[in-house]
């Protein structure tokens, strides 16, 4: 099962108030409150919802949009609700919508935007309308659409449903704290501004007076959400602003006109915008307009349930983008964090591990002239092929808890497929996967050119460190200056691995000496360590390790660069293996010794593990380094570097 496990959608129903909206103006009046909001208004008293409707697919093309702020770069739970809308949409074979919110003016960091395209194009998730390629419905940031929102606005004014509030910041903190000491209430505003006459109104915005537009709420609007079903707020809604003072729409009316004019039908977002969400019911039907569908997805969480944020997790896409994580990994681990999907449909037969398989029909909806159909290769690319056949809304309750070691085994499982898959787009193959390994290289050669004698621990395991005096340089494939043939060199390695590591500095530094030299210091200091442990125990059955390191060198050496390849090598060492065992017990015997069944096991066994060992010193520097399987490391490093390691090992 996947790690967030669907849960059958529990009971959510209407709360009835048990006193009637007030709707005449608020200032001084006397209002039912209750003191709790938000989730908590979820259950009440009317007959429960058909919850096989909920989060069932439209049956027409869905248009979806992300609308990220500026204020900030691309996170976990941003990028999450991007990959959602984003799979409504292609399973749909509707439109994905990319429309940039930036009315917050004193927050907008200067190179949101820019990072914010460079990661969700990182992550492979295209739009079919944006501030970057434009449509139908543009203009696509908020502060180019002013104009429409100041038409809508004068339509509220007009009909009364908003009015210009002249409450200072003083006024406003003297009002919140008169309505807690007086009423008991949240504070919120009690509608001071509501009775000023739309003449008398405009007259005093006419001669410059500082204002901002409140929408004239009235009641509990409530909605049927596809996650939560049917949700009122307990609380009456109050008088929200729609235009700052400063002339631009907040949040929440800007989404709703957008909304609305892009002709957006399905709206996913977290459940942090929940409380909010009656508020734009309020708009929509204020303006007549019908709303979205609606689905609010729970927080991610780190794994003791505490909601994730940059103190106590990397959350910012750019972070794991560095580290070497696959779109397709990553995606497949979001899409899992409140969603599942049938384990038949997996890749895994698991319900976990997502990634494109050859049996994707071609389209999901049949198309249409304003809904063009999709085809399997473009969205193979964000490696979500299984998931679009059988996607939908049937999102989980409550917070998803993002476990890191998921992510491990996601990456792992898609860089093997990734590796083995024929049709696998080479350039996506080099930059996905290559690239940050050669990054990870260049960096480790740096540091060896210093000569400076370091630790370098791995950023994924601190157990597995590089000492920089046992490394001299780096592997000829590398030191070439041909990215093409290193690239090659990278790609052999990775597919040679047995173990994937779960990123790009993990191979580094679990497997050193297949991209760098050990130094002729690292043989002669862990040669002269070897007077114990499993070389010394082939001095216990009557066989000389050195003479053995020889005899290897030699068998080795026998193999032309035409045969060199792990099969050949492979036999090479199990006849040299079992030739020295046979003459191991030979002599032995010679010497009138008996040697049973059980002392011959035993000869074999020590005679295996000694070669091993010295094969392990003669590819590594270092017996205890881990050199599995050899004939992989030697096949990969080639006869002449292979040979110049017996060379260095045996003649330092």
């Amino acid at each position: 099962m996947s790690t967030i496990a669907l849960r059958p959608l529990s009971r959510s129903l209407f709360q009835k108030s048990s006193k009637p909206c007030q709707p005449c103006c608020r200032a001084g009046t006397q209002r039912w409150h209750s003191s709790k909001s938000g989730f908590n208004a979820l259950r009440g008293k009317l007959p429960p919802l058909n919850h096989d409707k909920l989060g069932g697919l439209p049956d027409k093309p869905a248009r979806t949009r992300f609308a990220p702020s500026p204020t900030g770069y691309l996170h976990l739970g941003s990028l999450r609700t991007a990959l959602f809308n984003w799979l409504l949409a292609r399973a749909t074979g509707g439109q994905f919508i990319v429309r940039v919110e930036d009315t917050d003016r004193t927050r907008i960091v200067d190179d949101a935007v820019e990072r914010l395209f460079s990661d969700l194009k990182w992550a492979e998730l295209d739009w079919d309308e944006g501030p970057d390629i434009g449509g139908a419905y543009g203009p696509y940031v908020q502060s180019d659409r002013l104009h429409h929102y100041q038409t809508h606005v004068s339509q509220l004014l007009e009909s009364g449903k908003a009015y210009r509030c002249f409450c200072s910041q003083d006024d406003l903190s003297r009002h919140k704290m008169q309505s807690i000491l007086d009423n008991k209430q949240s504070g919120a505003y009690p509608g001071t501004c509501r009775s000023i006459s739309p003449s008398v109104s405009e007259r005093r915005a006419a001669a410059g007076e500082q204002h901002v537009v409140r929408f004239r709420s009235s009641g509990r609007p409530s909605f049927i959400d596809s996650v939560y079903g049917r949700y009122q707020r307990k609380e009456d809604e109050p008088d929200f602003i729609l235009i700052k003072s400063d002339g631009y729409p907040t949040y929440h009316f800007a989404n709703v006109v957008d909304d609305h004019l892009m002709e957006i039908t399905h709206v996913i977002r977290g459940a942090e915008w929940l409380i909010s969400t009656p508020m734009h019911i309020s708009l929509y039907e204020a303006f007549k307009w019908t709303p979205p569908t609606f689905a609010h997805v729970g927080l991610l969480c780190n794994e003791k349930g505490e909601k994730l944020s940059k103190r106590n997790q990397d959350i910012d896409v750019s972070s794991y983008r560095n580290k070497g994580i696959l779109p397709s990994a990553l995606n497949n681990w979001l899409a899992l964090l409140g969603w599942s999907m049938d384990p038949k449909h997996t890749a895994n037969g698991k319900g976990e591990v997502i990634y494109p398989l050859s049996a994707m029909p071609e389209k999901v909806n049949p198309p249409s002239p304003k809904h063009p159909p999709f085809t399997s290769y473009s969205l193979a690319r964000a490696g979500l092929l299984t998931p679009l056949a059988k996607f939908s809304m049937k999102f989980t309750k409550g917070s998803a808890r993002a476990n890191a070691k998921k992510l491990d085994h996601f990456q792992r499982f898609h860089v093997s497929h990734a590796l083995a898959d024929p049709d696998y787009d080479p350039a996506a193959l080099r930059r996905q996967v290559v690239d940050p390994v050669a990054a990870v290289l260049s960096e480790v050669t740096e540091h060896l050119r210093d000569k400076t004698e370091l630790q370098l621990a791995s950023p994924h395991n601190p157990k597995h460190v590089i000492s920089t005096p046992d490394f001299s340089e780096p592997v000829p494939q590398l030191a070439g200056g041909d990215p093409a043939a290193a690239g090659d060199y990278i790609l052999r390695a990775l597919r040679g691995v047995k173990d994937l590591p779960s990123g790009p500095a993990g191979l580094v530094y679990d497997h050193p000496s297949m991209f760098f030299r050990p130094s002729p210091r690292a043989y002669a200091l862990h040669a002269d360590k070897n007077s114990d442990g499993r070389l010394a125990k082939l001095a216990d059955v009557g066989a000389d390790p050195w003479a053995l390191l020889r005899d290897l060198r030699a068998a080795i050496e026998a193999v032309p660069e035409a045969e060199w390849t792990e099969d050949r090598l492979q036999a090479v060492i199990d006849d040299f293996c079992a030739a020295n065992t046979a003459a191991v017990r030979a002599a032995r015997e010679a010497k009138g010794e008996v040697v049973g069944e059980e002392d011959g096991g035993a000869i074999r066994k020590t005679v295996l593990e000694g070669v091993y060992q010295l094969l392990k010193l003669v590819l590594t520097g270092d017996p205890g380094r881990g050199a599995r399987p050899a004939k992989m490391q030697l096949a990969i490093l080639g006869r002449d570097e292979s040979l110049l390691r017996f060379k260095m090992c045996c003649d330092p």
